[in-house]
């Protein structure tokens, strides 16, 4: 992972810390991130392989709650 992907990571699992009930569709993240869609698609992807994020069924990312 290179350091500016490494950053924007950080930068994206801080804003799901700081927002618990925060669940976004890629389309939405990329709009609230500023990013292209493929690249917002990697950083989730890489927090959901963290088990950071889950996807739900209705393909929104959110912090992953094991309860």
């Amino acid at each position: 992972m290179t350091e500016p992907h490494r950053k924007v990571v950080q930068r994206i699992r801080e804003e799901f810390e700081e927002t618990p009930g925060l669940r976004l569709t890629v389309r939405e993240a990329s709009r609230f991130w500023a990013m292209d869609e493929a690249t917002c698609q990697l950083v989730l992807l890489d927090l959901v392989s963290q088990g950071f994020l889950a996807q739900g069924i209705d393909n929104r990312y959110q912090m992953y709650s094991a309860a």
